[in-house]
């Protein structure tokens, strides 16, 4: 019963109803053995060697901002098995004020050049010196479908110029519809934060009026970032320019669209994502520039 599953699971409600709506409860369940407190010897490994780390918060307006953190290798340090900290370049990023006043956290270290992801969620609190320390409480590698392979040269301290929004102008219209990645966070009404990845081919993203819509692939059942948008509509995007380190933060509202009469001219879509924007921070020069993009991902629907 639905009930006894939500005793025992380390899924909240909102994940095992999109389960259930998507026939994946059984896969879900076997997914679920991967879930841990802490951080494995060789994860740890993994998180010294990045140069950057996806972010999801909530600001003190109840909007969910998505953002990226970056500095050189060691910058994400692991002091014991559940606990990380992170000393970002970025001062100025939303996600300051956000984890000073809800800690709640979710993160994505990802390694493009090697499909590579893992993602985390736990408690934040900031040091004094702009250090995010982080407590455990999830901890799972995901699959590598869907990336596209880019590796990161150098890092480079440019002078970010910060400028926001209250809607999409052609220029950002254009950035999107083009992209073939780009990053989510969301968040459960329990709290439980979360930061995820999305990629297809580029023009998998369209827009109408004034919404994205958004093809939801095959994936691993687990339905994190859906289960949130499911009980909670509040949710972040988070566009990188590779070739520039330019970025455009959004936050709006979210919703999921299951019928199959919508997804004519999405390849591969099992669901649809409709975001309306809602405030925007675009940040010119931010610190990760001239990603060198390798090839696509081989399970990019065509």
């Amino acid at each position: 019963m639905e009930s006894d599953r939500l005793n025992t699971s380390v899924y909240h409600r909102g994940e095992i109803e999109v389960q259930q709506l998507a026939g994946a409860s059984n896969a879900a369940e076997q997914n679920a053995s991967s879930v841990r407190n802490e951080i494995p010897k060789a994860a740890a490994d993994f998180l010294h060697r990045q140069t950057m780390i996806i972010a999801g918060s909530t600001g003190a307006d109840g909007d969910l901002w998505a953002s990226m953190l970056t500095g050189p290798a060691g910058f994400i340090s692991v002091s014991d098995p559940q606990n990380i900290i992170i000393n970002p370049m970025e001062t100025n990023d939303v996600i300051f004020d956000n984890l000073n006043r809800n800690p709640d956290i979710g993160l994505l270290a990802i390694e493009l050049v090697k499909r590579r992801r893992m993602r985390m969620n736990g408690q934040a609190a900031i040091d004094k010196v702009g250090g995010i320390h982080v407590r455990m409480e999830q901890v799972y590698g995901n699959c590598p479908k869907y990336i596209q392979a880019r590796e990161q040269p150098a890092i480079d301290d440019g002078i970010a110029q910060v400028i926001r929004h209250d809607s999409l102008n052609d220029a950002h219209k254009q950035w999107i519809t083009q992209a073939d990645t780009f990053f989510i966070a969301t968040s459960g009404i329990e709290g439980k934060t979360d930061a995820s990845h999305r990629g297809g081919a580029p023009g998998f993203i369209r827009i109408k009026g004034n919404e994205l819509w958004i093809p939801d692939y095959f994936g691993n059942s687990m339905f994190n970032t859906l289960g949130n948008i499911h009980v909670n509509p509040r949710t972040g995007l988070l566009f990188v320019d590779f070739e520039t380190g330019n970025m455009l933060q959004i936050t709006g509202l979210a919703r999921i669209e299951w019928d199959p009469s919508l997804f004519g001219g999405f390849p591969g879509a099992e669901r649809l994502v409709v975001f309306e924007p809602a405030k925007l921070i675009e940040t010119v020069s931010a610190s990760a520039k001239k990603w060198k993009y390798i090839n696509s991902s081989p399970f990019n629907p065509k």
